[in-house]
């Protein structure tokens, strides 16, 4: 058995040159709302911003700091997306996700909410429902689907399907003809054994061990920072994206394939 790894930078710097030679984003303006109580830019967003200026897009960093005193900076950022919406100068807007809120990330509905008082036309992260856009994430797993050559004869399990990337990811997947089955924390992860292809998006570091899948399947790995694949089950298979290099470098420029669009 050969264990190939898959590059991201690769493909991403692939991707990126077709972007940048076709000049579809010159002119075109993006403003990311950083939420996560820094001043400053996370890496993430710098990765995003720097991508952004290569492609000749005009990228503006709302950092939104946690307020003295315990107090909320959600208010400020939902007034921030508003005047976004309104701005015809604005091509794009992306709340970088996580949003914390007197020091604790928001999730679930709160969350939600924030999402879906982006502009359908300009969530370029694709991550309101109403969006008209596939998210960035989703675009990238469907990109590495296409360079493994994944089928329908092929069984696909998804772990993490019922978090809010999962869901849209499952989506596609059924958009794609491609039938799957869900797993999740807390569910019989023994049973992945029985499938070719594992895509792990539960965010969980070493969710999937070595003992739960089979030699020679092929993951992919969207579990954030770490991994959800265990060094030890990486090693076990055939194709494999990694943490870091893998479907995270996609995620950036994908996100520039949508604003491309906008």
């Amino acid at each position: 058995m050969v264990n190939v790894k898959f590059d991201g930078n690769k493909e991403a710097e692939r991707v990126a040159s077709f972007l940048e030679e076709s000049e579809r984003l010159l002119g075109k303006s993006l403003v990311i709302f950083q939420c996560d109580g820094r001043a400053e830019m996370s890496q993430y967003v710098r990765l995003k911003t720097e991508m952004g200026e290569r492609l000749g897009v005009m990228v503006t960093v709302d950092c939104r700091p946690a307020r003295p005193a315990g107090g909320s900076s959600i208010v400020d950022l939902r007034e921030g997306i508003m005047d976004a919406n309104e701005d015809e100068t604005i091509d794009g807007i992306l709340v970088q996700l996580p949003i914390l809120d007197n020091g604790s990330s928001i999730v679930d509905r709160r969350r939600d909410e924030i999402l879906e008082m982006i502009r359908p036309s300009k969530d370029v992260d694709g991550l309101n429902p109403a969006s008209r856009f596939l998210p960035a994430a989703v675009r990238a797993v469907e990109r590495v689907l296409e360079v493994f050559k994944i089928d329908e004869a092929q069984k696909i399990a998804l772990v993490g399907s019922k978090g809010m990337v999962g869901k849209r990811v499952g989506e596609r997947l059924k958009f794609l003809g491609l039938p799957f089955e869900g797993f999740d924390k807390g569910d019989n992860l023994n049973n992945l054994k029985n499938y070719e292809v594992i895509i792990g998006m539960a965010g969980s570091e070493g969710l999937i061990e070595e003992s739960m899948v089979k030699s020679g399947f092929i993951g992919i790995d969207l579990g954030y920072p770490k991994g959800d694949f265990s060094p030890e089950a990486v090693k076990k298979a055939s194709l494999i994206t990694p943490v870091p290099g893998g479907v995270g470098p996609l995620t950036v420029v994908e996100l520039y394939e949508n604003l491309a669009e906008a």
